[in-house]
């Protein structure tokens, strides 16, 4: 009917062993006692007195004060038991064994603390409490909170909602364009330092690759941990052998300059990797959250692409879009104006009868088109690298490939003709120019490229405005001339035009604009007033047949570069 605890059982009896030990023990001393004075009956006497009458006193007191401290311990522990609880509910406290570092999370933003900050917070808060308990055990009371501060592990903590706002906010659109593709960048974050899957490989743009490094720095000086090992800016052959570990992280096609966010960073790095970890603890993993808790089947099908699809697959994607095969096809027109941009269509229909009749595309050819179908796919640049050749010959284009030649006969692309004319025009109008102050810009060359293609009608007798997009243009001066300088994206350096005279336009306005100032002048002295000059002087009077470049008009920055040289 009764269940003991066997444990209780346990301590009773040994309690029970114990007082009969001691009873056997006081016994034998008394006795021992009573021989000892056994011949004097007034120490005899003496013992019983102390005995009978002095004693049971004594251990009434004994235990009266025994009682009292149990109870005043008692109150002081549950004095202290509320203090501590109220201090820790209030005062976000978190610690880092592996640096032994304290933070302090305000409900805003994370920060690092001292252990001497934490130590006169809690002395500070006990003096406001003005409890005479607490101000008895003020030391103790030190130590227990200290303690369970080393228990809340930082990589643990749970931030508001107001931090995670503020950092998907920072993420886009500069990192990420979407919600979604912010959590999910964080996730890949916290898995890093969680160190959950250290054998995936999560490809970003280069351009995310200055941001990255900036971010993991601070994660290393914080816990001398990575935070991007499984990010990867560029494909190497080795990944594939490990395509089921290769992700894609969709991300901002444009990055800023490094000083826009180095000072966000500095300021709420710390934010930022302890959001990352909350969403890798709140979804399991980055995979979990893409896989389970997406509802953009799109995002989740670019992100598992490079797992889901061999390179065939995609390479066959690459000929149907890219590529007319001129032997199997009988409307090749119609062909390559599915891949093609109107205005490029438009120029292969001007394009020489010399020109059309060369049916063929050399690797180096093969090459740039495939690297701009896989940048139209936000695919890694040089992806499948050593092998999509070997697999288009093989697979695909096995006819029609000429080893002597390195070319693919009876093959076009719509993307080709436009790139060639433009190549043409890069090698019979652009010369090297060593001048400190020689530079184009790259909106400067594509005017001249439409300038120089002697713009044709179009059946509704309007111009054709663009021929080459500036970003196309940067593609193809990259790829078929890496040996240019280019700066920002917008400047190619030590380059001039033989088409357009920058130089001699500028010193026939200067030349005049020195007439109407007789008076000897240094133009670095009105350079904004000269500058206004030119501009005037370059787009006034003259008809465009007899001044054929009266509407171009070189930068501020450039103008003063060339009147500095000249002055100086």
């Amino acid at each position: 009917m009764f269940q003991f605890d066997e444990e209780t059982l346990d301590t009773k009896s040994q309690n029970t062993q114990s007082n009969n030990r001691l009873i056997h023990l006081s016994c034998d001393a008394v006795q021992k006692m009573y021989e000892k004075y056994e011949d004097d009956l007034y120490m005899t006497s003496k013992i019983h007195h102390y005995i009978s009458q002095q004693l049971p006193t004594l251990l009434e007191n004994i235990k009266h004060n025994r009682e009292k401290n149990i109870q005043r311990n008692e109150d002081h522990s549950a004095e202290q038991e509320r203090f501590i609880l109220s201090f820790l509910e209030q005062n976000r406290y978190y610690y880092y064994n592996a640096n032994e570092t304290y933070y302090y999370y305000d409900g805003t933003t994370y920060k690092t603390k001292t252990e001497d900050e934490i130590l006169h917070h809690i002395v500070s808060s006990i003096s406001e409490n003005r409890n005479p308990m607490l101000m008895n055990w003020k030391h103790k009371t030190k130590v227990s909170i200290l303690k369970k501060i080393k228990e809340r592990n930082i990589l643990k903590s749970i931030p508001d909602s107001i931090t995670i706002q503020t950092v998907l906010e920072h993420l886009r659109p500069i990192v990420c364009t979407t919600k979604t593709e912010s959590k999910y960048f964080l996730s890949i974050i916290g898995d890093n330092i969680l160190k959950k899957h250290p054998t995936r490989i999560h490809y970003l743009t280069p351009l995310m690759k200055n941001y990255i490094k900036c971010l993991n720095n601070i994660c290393v000086n914080l816990w001398n941990n990575q935070c991007a090992q499984t990010f990867k800016f560029k494909y190497h052959e080795k990944h594939l052998e490990n395509l089921e570990e290769c992700r894609l992280v969709p991300s901002a096609q444009i990055m800023p300059k490094v000083s826009w966010y180095e000072s966000f960073l500095q300021k709420k790095g710390l934010d930022i990797l302890c959001v990352a970890i909350h969403y890798s603890h709140k979804y399991g993993s980055s995979d979990e959250y893409i896989s389970e808790g997406l509802t953009e089947p799109e995002l989740q099908t670019y992100i598992f692409s490079l797992k889901q699809r061999e390179p065939k697959e995609l390479l066959n994607d690459f000929i149907k879009e890219y590529l007319v095969d001129y032997e199997n096809s009988s409307d090749t027109e119609s062909l390559s104006v599915s891949a093609s941009p109107q205005d490029e269509f438009f120029l292969q229909k001007h394009t020489s009868t010399k020109e059309a009749n060369n049916k063929s595309l050399s690797s180096t050819e093969i090459q740039y088109l495939w690297k701009l179908f896989l940048k139209n796919l936000r695919y890694p640049s040089n992806l499948y690298q050593n092998v999509y050749k070997k697999i288009l010959v093989e697979n695909f284009l096995f006819s029609k490939y000429n080893s002597d030649l390195d070319i693919f006969e009876n093959v076009g692309s719509s993307q080709i003709p436009l790139i060639k004319k433009f190549l043409k025009f890069w090698e019979e109008t652009i010369i090297e120019d060593t001048r400190i102050f020689s530079e184009l810009e790259i909106e400067e060359i594509a005017t001249l490229f439409r300038k120089w293609l002697n713009p044709m009608k179009s059946v509704n007798g309007k111009r054709q405005k663009y021929f080459l997009t500036e970003s196309k243009l940067l593609d193809v001066l990259s790829y078929f001339h890496p040996e240019l300088e280019i700066g920002d994206n917008k400047y190619v350096y030590n380059v001039r035009s033989l088409i357009w005279d920058k130089d001699l336009d500028i010193e026939n306005a200067i030349s005049t604009y020195k007439e109407n100032h007789t008076e000897t002048i240094s133009i670095l002295t009105y350079l904004d007033e000269a500058y206004t000059f030119y501009c005037s002087f370059q787009t006034m009077g003259t008809s465009q047949e007899e001044r054929p470049n009266k509407n171009f008009l070189v930068s501020k920055s450039y103008f003063e570069k060339y009147i500095r040289s000249k002055e100086s």
